[in-house]
């Protein structure tokens, strides 16, 4: 006991975990998140960031054009975005190296306006370029000049690496032996659970799933029952699957859950730590069951347990459980924000493929969105080799293309284990209309989470723009019906002015009664909406323990985006030198609040109507 509490003494946020031991050992304020040498950024670079030197090439990587080709492509890209294609057309003839005239002739006959291709062109076009990214627009246009019944080539399969896929490799579990999800038994299991009907889940999974996938699939239905307060019913189907496959932790931690809900701390103790010893687990959720056993562990008064199992969970510093461990135990965050510099070793190997090169090429003409194309149709070249992944990053991070870089940061580490910090959480050049009037890290963390910083990104249900803000949402925040409209939906492009409406949203919905300046309760509105909060939240049994409260939100994606969200914004609030208020909280065993930004950045002028002030990506 006397070490717990020297500990404690040291770390105070420590305290929170000893429960009945808390009161014996003194404490003080936890220490906000510090600035260190290594590990940080001022915030002045995060709004200051200079725009890549485009066009031109990109300093440090291979440059395969000649001088007199770069400059030629150049202004036949501009002759052409200007609507000039004859005097392109002469242009092009002209070119020496004439391997970009796939994305030349598609970029011309793509645009409003200019001399349509015939026929043969089109099918000559798809014979000589099908792997170019345009291809799938070319043959769509070949599609629609033909007859109704006219034969047409097969489609160009579309192989690459979609913006929309999501990568977070701290939440990727070892594949489980004989497990092929069905997405209609995902449906119909998941569907019946969440009505409440348990038994009609369970029958399902019996009639049309066995071996691990069945076991995971009865896990999912355990973990409807906990989110609906049935902790016995839940305990009793988690803790039979456990049972029959300790190889897989996630019905185990369930189990763990249900246990702590009705307060049987001794059964909860060992669901969690089989969770944690389980070999196929999520780093994520084998941090999270790291984190429970060290709290059930004082919980049954076995106090010498907890610091080591607070320490496994800390090994995964970029999870949410992980990083509440460290700041519990005092450790500093653990972040690598060293930049790496483009070697001609990964350029070189990008280069050696064809779509690669075309990529190099196209930035040297000042074509970074072709360029980003084609390095995301390297995808299928890239999951098989390494050194073109790397090729991809480094291109990707020299040329500033944010979003791409970040992406392939996170498969890069899926693929090697180490993480690439500066590149997978990136500081791009941001600030809302009127300046920051909410916390710095959590507009980072939520642009991160919702676009990756993409300013053009639009979701399949209409949300757009850095923020993913619903046309009709951004018209209620400011009170501008225009913003529903075709002049209106570019604004919400602008990333000054979607970070600018996404913390007027926040301050907006922290004063709504469901939420009242909780920060889990807000980011569960902004991501699930303030009605459907209104309805699931007063009705979670477990309101007075944050970490169970989180674990109670009865839907998945929402569950999923507050944790990244808090994990992400603590993650900047390090890369930024700022202070980490929610981490301290949920440290302490409090609910975090939605705060005001630093002093410095809160004295700011109202928003005007319309936006001058640009953001680069």
């Amino acid at each position: 006991m006397r070490a717990i509490c020297t500990m404690a003494l040291r770390s105070p946020a420590l305290a929170f975990g000893l429960g009945w031991a808390a009161s014996l050992c003194a404490g003080a304020q936890v220490p906000a998140m510090a600035q260190r040498a290594g590990e940080t950024a001022p915030l002045e670079r995060a709004v200051n960031m200079p725009r890549p030197p485009l066009p031109g090439g990109v300093a440090g990587l291979p440059q395969p054009l000649a001088p007199s080709d770069t400059a030629r492509l150049a202004r036949i890209f501009a002759l052409q975005q200007r609507g000039d294609f004859a005097l392109a057309a002469q242009e092009a003839e002209r070119l020496e190296d004439r391997r970009l005239m796939g994305h030349v002739l598609a970029s011309r006959w793509l645009r409003p306006g200019a001399p349509e291709p015939s026929v043969e062109e089109l099918y000559g076009w798809l014979a000589e370029y099908p792997d170019h990214p345009e291809a799938r627009a070319i043959h769509a246009m070949l599609r629609g000049r033909l007859p109704r019944n006219a034969p047409y080539p097969p489609a160009p399969p579309d192989e690459s690496l979609s913006a929309e896929t999501d990568v977070v490799p701290e939440e990727r579990e070892p594949p489980a032996r004989g497990v092929s999800r069905d997405a209609r038994l995902d449906r119909l299991v998941h569907g019946r659970a969440a009505e409440g009907d348990l038994n009609g889940a369970l029958s399902a999974v019996t009639q049309a799933a066995s071996g691990s996938y069945a076991a995971l699939l009865r896990g999912e239905v355990a973990l409807a029952a906990f989110q609906k307060g049935r902790d016995e019913e839940a305990w009793r189907i988690a803790s039979e699957v456990a049972k029959q496959h300790p190889q897989l932790a996630h019905p185990a931690f369930v189990a763990g859950l249900a246990a702590w809900g009705s307060g049987r701390p001794e059964r909860a103790l060992t669901a969690f730590e089989s969770a944690a010893r389980a070999e196929v687990a999520a780093p994520a959720l084998r941090a999270a069951a790291a984190f429970w056993t060290a709290r059930a562990a004082i919980r049954t008064r076995r106090p010498q347990l907890y610091v080591p199992w607070m320490l496994q969970a800390a090994q995964e510093p970029r999870t949410f459980y992980g990083l509440v461990a460290r700041r519990v135990l005092g450790l500093a965050p653990g972040f690598a924000w060293e930049r790496e510099v483009a070697g001609t070793a990964e350029g070189a190997a990008l280069a050696e493929t064809a779509a690669g090169w075309r990529a190099l090429a196209l930035l040297q003409a000042g074509q970074r969105e072709l360029a980003e194309q084609e390095l995301r149709a390297l995808w299928p070249i890239a999951q098989g080799n390494p050194g073109v992944l790397r090729g991809m990053l480094a291109v990707a991070r020299e040329a500033g293309m944010t979003d791409l870089a970040s992406q392939v940061a996170a498969l890069v580490q899926t693929t090697d284990g180490r993480p690439r910090d500066f590149d997978r959480f990136p500081l791009p050049r941001l600030e809302p209309l009127s300046g920051f009037r909410a916390n710095p890290a959590l507009l980072y963390a939520l642009a991160l989470q919702e676009s990756r910083f993409d300013a053009k990104a639009v979701s399949p249900a209409g949300a757009r723009g850095l923020m993913q803000i619903m046309p009709a949402t951004a018209a209620y925040i400011v009170g501008d019906p225009s913003l529903r409209g075709s002049a209106g939906l570019k604004r919400l492009h602008d990333p000054a002015f979607s970070l600018e409406l996404a913390q007027r949203y926040l301050h907006h919905l922290t004063a709504r009664e469901v939420v009242d300046g909780d920060l889990i309760r807000l980011l569960a509105a902004y991501n699930n909406g303030p009605g459907n909060v209104a309805r699931w939240a007063p009705n979670l049994r477990h309101q007075d323990d944050p970490f169970l409260f989180v674990e109670s939100i009865p839907v998945d994606e929402t569950r999923t985006f507050v944790q990244r969200v808090l994990t992400y914004s603590w993650i900047y609030a390090s890369r930024l030198g700022l202070p980490a208020p929610s981490l301290d909280a949920l440290a302490s065993g409090e609910f975090p609040r939605f705060g005001s930004p630093p002093l410095e950045l809160a004295e700011q002028p109202p928003l005007p109507r319309a936006s001058t002030r640009t953001a680069s990506r």
